[in-house]
């Protein structure tokens, strides 16, 4: 079953195209990644579907329902989270109370328990550092904070942009570890990520954008050994 369909959807910033009419399918239950340079409008595709900046043409599709003139908060409230680049926490806040202003679209209590357990099981370092300020977090655990108010939402389908950015690299295999481990829990990922290589081994499926367009797509396993991909975002190898 389709999660997320985009149908030549276009962006602009003024006169600047940052998207061309891609079109591109997440499926229920996969990791499908979106590779490219700066630029390519990688960022830009999240936060078309988030609401966050208004579309040219084309349509965003949630669950077959067009949702391209929603406000943002509905999406929330249909099951869309957005991990965003930089992670967004807020940091003179506790990690408690950052989980708890994700829950304003859970209103039964035990749905709200639950999320937090799911949390909790999942980033074990957010319940030891509950009561701690997200200010006082380090990079690693405040991404975990970000994702972790993300499944606190009751969503079924997360965006993530750029989660191991600044990360140290064993920090980066754990936030790959994870998003395979929130995968497995049956949520859906569309996932923006400059870490090619990593990215393609936990993706089922890619798409490869260039200048605004959808240049490659297929199984991720298959992308990782094209030639063009290799060069482009595997260094060579």
């Amino acid at each position: 079953m389709t999660c997320l369909r985009l149908e030549k959807l276009s962006v602009s910033y003024g006169a600047i195209k940052a998207l061309r009419g891609i079109d591109l399918e997440v499926q229920e239950g996969e990791i499908v990644t979106l590779l490219g340079a700066n630029g390519a409008g990688k960022s830009t595709t999240l936060r078309a579907i988030s609401s966050m900046i208004p579309t040219d043409g084309g349509d965003i599709l949630y669950q077959d329902q067009s949702i391209k003139d929603l406000p943002a908060h509905k999406l929330v409230s249909m099951g869309i989270a957005h991990v965003p680049e930089g992670r967004g926490v807020f940091p003179n806040l506790t990690v408690q109370e950052n989980l708890a202003l994700a829950t304003w679209t859970n209103r039964k209590k035990d749905r709200v328990r639950s999320a937090y357990e799911k949390v909790f099981q999942t980033f074990p370092r957010l319940a030891e550092r509950r009561t701690q300020l997200a200010g006082t977090l380090s990079g690693g655990e405040q991404q975990m904070l970000a994702m972790g108010r993300a499944l606190m939402t009751d969503c079924r389908l997360i965006l993530l942009d750029e989660p191991s950015m600044g990360l140290s690299p064993l920090l980066v295999k754990e936030v790959f570890r994870t998003l395979q481990e929130i995968n497995a829990l049956g949520f859906t990922l569309l996932l923006v990520e400059q870490n090619a290589h990593m990215a393609l081994k936990i993706a089922h499926r890619a798409y490869v954008l260039e200048n605004g367009r959808i240049v490659l797509e297929g199984p991720a396993s298959e992308l990782a050994k094209d030639p063009r991909v290799k060069e482009a975002y595997l260094g060579g190898a």
